[in-house]
């Protein structure tokens, strides 16, 4: 029993489930800047799931429906407005819940708790980085945000600008943020794990017992991941979400969460290349 995926950027995934049907997690492809593929390099999208309404997180959501006829599972409160982005009729989504179960022929989506990960912690780690100094501990977040587009490398992208004035026209907000359970036929448990890593949601991922832990790395310090991904149980682990800096930065926080996994568990991270397929063979048992 094996299951195929590739992490294409970001949080995006492509999984080949033993059905042969594909799920793609948070689609953001033609219209990132740093993913290995495009649309129409996707195999296939039978499922998509969105865990929350940031734009990269849904941008490229309507190219697989009209592709492949998707069924959209996101939550009730982004649906309206991601329909309209997307020009689709929101009856036809699966709008979800924390607590919720949906069940398909060949798939369960187990709906988790979530909340987004801190932006306070990275946004003063990068304007330290490129600034050379840590910013005043009363600095506004407003401030460090005006003070990082001033100085910043990264020249504007007309192409993401009208992108943002499309999410906003289309009345998309952040909506209720999800981590997901996918358990396929043959009871194998991906952990979507995309959010920050708050105490509450301690008991919901070692309840949760997932085989594979998807692992939030982004925003995330390196040992506090390896934390989260410890106490999930799961015998792989696969961090995602932190490659906004590019892939060589990636790499190095991989090793580092990796290094302190080690120490709390057997799991065995991979630190996956974008775009490139896995094959994971894992025992798997109903729960």
């Amino acid at each position: 029993m094996t299951v195929k995926f590739r992490w294409l950027g970001n949080v995006c995934l492509e999984i080949v489930l033993p059905s042969g049907k594909v799920l793609v997690v948070d689609p953001y492809l033609d219209s990132s800047p740093f993913a290995p593929i495009k649309c129409s390099d996707i195999t296939g999208a039978d499922y998509i799931a969105i865990s929350h309404g940031h734009v990269d997180h849904f941008a490229d959501a309507g190219l697989l429906v009209y592709k492949f006829n998707s069924t959209v599972v996101c939550s009730r409160l982004i649906a309206e407005g991601l329909a309209r982005f997307i020009n689709a009729d929101p009856d036809t989504f699966v709008k979800v819940t924390a607590g919720d179960n949906v069940v398909f022929d060949d798939l369960i989506v187990e709906v988790k708790k979530a909340d987004h990960v801190s932006t306070v912690g990275p946004l003063k780690d990068t304007y330290q980085r490129i600034t050379g100094q840590a910013p005043a501990p009363d600095m506004p977040i407003a401030q460090i945000r005006k003070k990082l587009a001033e100085v910043s490398p990264r020249k504007p992208n007309p192409a993401q600008e009208a992108l943002q004035k499309r999410v906003q026209a289309a009345g998309i907000t952040i909506g209720e943020q999800l981590s997901f359970v996918f358990q396929t036929r043959d009871n194998l448990r991906l952990y979507l794990h995309g959010a920050g890593p708050y105490d509450y949601l301690r008991d919901v991922i070692k309840q949760s017992h997932p085989h594979v832990f998807f692992s939030q790395l982004g925003g995330v310090k390196s040992e506090t991941a390896a934390e989260i991904a410890a106490l999930s149980g799961a015998g792989v682990v696969v961090p995602v979400h932190h490659d906004m800096d590019g892939i060589e930065v990636a790499h190095k926080r991989a090793q580092s969460m990796a290094s302190h996994l080690a120490t709390l568990s057997s799991a065995q991270l991979l630190d996956v290349e974008p775009g490139k397929w896995y094959e994971l063979g894992v025992k798997a048992t109903p729960v």
